[in-house]
Formats: C-alpha cells, structure tokens, sequence
C-alpha cells in the first residue's frame, strides 16, 4: 500500500466506527459488549484510535524503534497485556464520552482527518511502546477500528459491512502476527475446510 492508501484505509475504518455508533440507541450504551466492557466503554477504547493519533503526533519522537504494525503489536503484547489494566482504559475512555459518544467520535474524526494533512508520513511519533514512521502506526489504529467496530456492531445488533480494505489491512497483520507465533499453519487449513480451531484461538494472546 502507498501512503495516500494507508491515510485513506484508515480515515474509511474511522467512518465505518462512526456509522455504528451513530446507530446506537440512546438505551444501548450499557448492554454487555466484550469482556467486561459494556457498549460505552468499548466504544470508549476504540475511539482511542482516533485521540492516540493526536497525542502521540504531539510528542515527535527522535528515533524508530519499531519498523511494522506487526512490531507494535508484538512489543504491545509483551508490555501492555495486562488484562485488568486494558480493561481500566476502556472504562476511563469510556466516561470520557459518556455525556454524547456520537458527537465526540465524529468530532474527533473530523479532527484527527484535518491532523493528518499536516503530518508527513515520516514523522515520527512516540507511542507508548517506543518510536514509531506516522505511516507505520496508522494500520495499528486501523486494526482496532475494524476489528472493534465489529465487535459493537455485534453487541448493540446493528447490521454493518466494515470497509473491504480496512479489512484487508487487518487480515494481513492477523497473517503476520500468526506467521511470527508459529500458528500460521492452523489459520490457513481452517480457513480452507482442512481443520478446526480450539475453543478461544486467538494470535492476539
């Protein structure tokens, strides 16, 4: 994918998350979601693709540390995985927008479009696991808009086709991740009809 391609495959997530959450009705913000979440704290977490983006801009980081999304997951893995504390995020991300979560999430998508013209795509940002190519973070974001955008779609029923080149970025660093655990193998005889999975697979855990 080009630059302009990734910019574009992310501003398309962004708005497929905020499609599902202008559907939302105003009763379903408590209704069971993932994990512990309810609709609003995951809705919460999610948006963070958007608000991440502007804080991590604001602090230029002075060198790459990791080169791919599939380093920043890696890396992630090893240091933010602590269950309890993901789920706090959530929570807090959560009563951030609690007072109108359509009008922050389009707000902040409007916002976070208008950044990214003035960003380049080498700029380096400091994300929380270490410095990061602007053009390298954004599919990470991308990921999470798509794969947590189908997760409220799901929680709240709300009937939403995520975008076909969102989902492209997100199968192919789910492929890598898998690549790099060692469990690449059992995804494509699944997928082909040659076997199963176990009760819970995940490459993300």
């Amino acid at each position: 994918m080009s630059g302009q391609d990734i910019r574009e495959t992310y501003l398309e997530a962004g708005e497929f998350f905020a499609k599902v959450v202008d559907q939302v009705d105003i009763d379903g913000w408590e209704v069971p979601a993932l994990g512990e979440w309810c609709a609003r704290d995951l809705t919460g977490h999610t948006y963070r693709a958007f608000t991440t983006i502007l804080s991590y801009s604001a602090k230029p980081g002075d060198k790459v540390d990791l080169e791919s999304p599939v380093d920043y997951f890696l890396k992630a893995f090893e240091s933010l995985a602590d269950p309890k504390m993901v789920a706090e995020r959530g929570r807090a991300a959560g009563l951030e927008i609690i007072d109108d979560p359509r009008m922050m999430v389009r707000g902040f998508a409007m916002y976070v479009k208008n950044k990214l013209d003035e960003l380049g795509d080498d700029h380096i940002m400091d994300t929380i696991v270490g410095g990061m190519r602007l053009i390298d973070y954004l599919p990470t974001r991308t990921f999470e808009l798509i794969i947590h955008t189908m997760d409220l779609a799901k929680a709240v029923g709300v009937d939403s086709k995520p975008p076909e080149k969102g989902m492209t970025a997100t199968l192919e660093i789910l492929g890598q991740i898998a690549l790099y655990r060692g469990q690449a193998s059992d995804l494509v005889l699944a997928a082909t009809g040659r076997g199963g999975l176990p009760t819970g697979f995940s490459v993300l855990s």
